[in-house]
């Protein structure tokens, strides 16, 4: 499986999600430095194949007014799948795959939300 490069903005959207967490549009701003996070995860999926989960959500807007935005994850099964065949390619031997010291199994299965305070 070919993986974005290291230290880009698609790796750095990716490592988010492997670790289990999900991010709306404005969370992966502020978190991840991503200004169109849906641009991001279609590169994801399209180039390289990875399938991202999406549910919409009410969150508060300018002057608090609602606004509905895309939640997005990987799930658990996906999250396995990557790791599994990102192993059996050569980018992995050289060092650029995903390391199991720093992906975080997550193996209750649930989508983790980044604390207020990051």
């Amino acid at each position: 499986m070919r993986l974005p490069q290291p230290n880009t903005k698609v790796r750095r959207v990716l490592n988010h999600f492997m670790e289990g967490f999900s991010s709306n549009r404005f969370e992966a701003e502020r978190r991840l430095h991503d200004h169109c996070l849906h641009s991001t995860v279609s590169t994801l999926q399209n180039e390289y194949g990875i399938e991202i989960s999406r549910q919409f959500e009410t969150v508060p807007g300018f002057e608090g007014n609602p606004t509905q935005c895309c939640r997005y994850w990987i799930d658990p099964e996906e999250r396995e799948r990557i790791k599994k065949e990102a192993l059996t390619t050569s980018y992995q031997t050289k060092g650029k795959g995903f390391s199991h010291n720093t992906m975080n199994n997550n193996s209750a299965g649930g989508i983790r939300q980044p604390s207020p305070d990051i």
